[in-house]
């Protein structure tokens, strides 16, 4: 080798030149791939002062993150590294993000990383819009928007590990959607009622094991699994408090206890007289089968266990608002109370069946919007509501309840000219 030796390797940003001949070459180091290989930027200059200035306008760039590393990634092999680094979500987060995913990469997951510009991506979310579904009709708006949400986060992961200069997802407009839609069903005041009547008859009756879960989840507006994830620890009846501390989740080998869903959700939830009474009864019940069981009590400390004392899973939840719901239709009452209760209990809910229509079909997270659109609209502050629920901001509950909100704010207009006694008429004044 002819002229100048190089100088000594420099560190990721930094650079060298030396003379080559009659030019002058430089080079900067960016960093390493994983096979340890070095990735570099090199060029050549008539003067030492060009090569200076080019690798000078490099080592802005790399300091800037305006460079990308030259790695021929393609968008599927970078999704996969990417989901593989999201272990602080729950497995079944994790995998909805990877259904998410499956959709965008059906189109541009064969191309290269750094080859995806924004109309690529405004060309993904069009055929996305017309992509059939299996359920019928095509992909929904909510879903184009959680797609375009998943690749905004992994472009912008592949902008932090310098494979990409910028995010392409930048210059796509948001999916509109409408937030309110994902409020699920909710009940009026008078189905709440009739909630109540049927699944305490039942209860009482000895066929609804789970009714004090779903009272609780309709009284707090609790989710699924923080409902099965409370301990009599987090209950403090004497106090009227509730405290979130953690939840019955689905982990990778099933379901297991974890943290609630976010920092908010780890909340002190004030309790009403009515659901105080109904676990003070549930309490004492229990009681009595830790005393039966003795030794054979497994003692987990659930609120919301089995008959053995053990962990309930979420699914009970479920069953017993599904059986609460099949009870409460009075035309089938007579074929559900041939067998299984006493003449009394049969009596007692035929008084409570019959006295009301069905109920229609909703979920354990259907209660908790039925906690949140009474509550609203009993006026109850919309900030009390999105701390009870454990929001992480009052704009989420703002979104997805605006429609109840936009509903009492037209039904409390108020005319403050309409207990005004009436004048006559004047005529306008004569202009001069």
């Amino acid at each position: 080798m002819t002229g100048e030796r190089r100088a000594k390797a420099r560190g990721n940003g930094e650079g060298t030149v030396w003379k080559e001949g009659d030019v002058y070459r430089w080079q900067v180091t960016l960093g390493y791939r994983t096979d340890g290989k070095r990735i570099t930027r090199s060029g050549r200059a008539a003067s030492k002062k060009a090569a200076h200035d080019a690798m000078n306008k490099v080592q802005a760039d790399y300091s800037r993150g305006l460079l990308g590393t030259p790695e021929r990634v393609t968008v599927s092999e970078y999704a996969e590294r990417w989901l593989r680094r999201q272990h602080e979500v729950r497995p079944r987060t994790a995998k909805r993000y990877g259904e998410h995913l499956a959709y965008a990469l059906e189109h541009i997951g064969s191309m290269r990383l750094q080859d995806v510009r924004p109309h690529h991506l405004k060309d993904l979310l069009v055929k996305l819009s017309q992509r059939p579904m299996k359920r019928g009709g095509t992909m929904a708006p909510i879903t184009q928007a959680h797609v375009r949400t998943r690749l905004r986060s992994l472009f912008r992961e592949a902008v932090s590990d310098q494979i990409i200069y910028a995010n392409p997802i930048d210059g796509v407009k948001r999916v509109k959607t409408e937030r309110h839609e994902s409020a699920g069903q909710a009940l009026d005041f008078d189905q709440a009622a009739r909630l109540h009547e049927v699944g305490a008859a039942l209860h009482e009756a000895g066929l609804c094991r789970f009714w004090p879960a779903l009272f609780t989840a309709v009284s707090l507006g609790l989710r699924r699994g923080e409902v099965m994830g409370l301990t009599w620890d987090d209950v403090d009846l004497s106090g009227n408090v509730i405290h979130i501390r953690q939840a019955r989740v689905m982990g990778a080998k099933g379901i297991e206890t974890g943290t609630p869903k976010t920092v908010n959700s780890r909340r002190t939830v004030h309790l009403p007289p009515s659901l105080v009474a109904v676990l003070q009864a549930h309490h004492a019940h229990q009681a009595q089968e830790r005393q039966a069981l003795g030794r054979e009590w497994l003692g987990v400390g659930a609120v919301f266990s089995t008959e053995l004392g053990g962990w309930s899973h979420p699914d009970h939840l479920n069953r017993a608002l599904g059986a609460v719901v099949a009870w409460s239709d009075p035309a089938t009452f007579e074929q559900k109370a041939k067998r299984g209760i006493t003449r009394e209990a049969r009596a007692r809910l035929s008084t409570v069946i019959s006295a009301g229509e069905k109920l229609p079909s909703i979920s354990p997270h259907d209660l908790r919007h039925t906690y949140a659109t009474l509550a609203l609209r009993r006026g109850v502050p919309v900030e009390v509501v999105s701390k009870v629920l454990g929001h992480a901001q009052v704009s989420i509950t703002l979104d997805v309840y605006r429609h109840v909100l936009d509903n009492e704010r037209r039904a409390s207009v108020i005319d403050l000219f309409a207990e005004l006694p009436s004048r006559p008429a004047m005529p306008p004044a004569a202009l001069n």
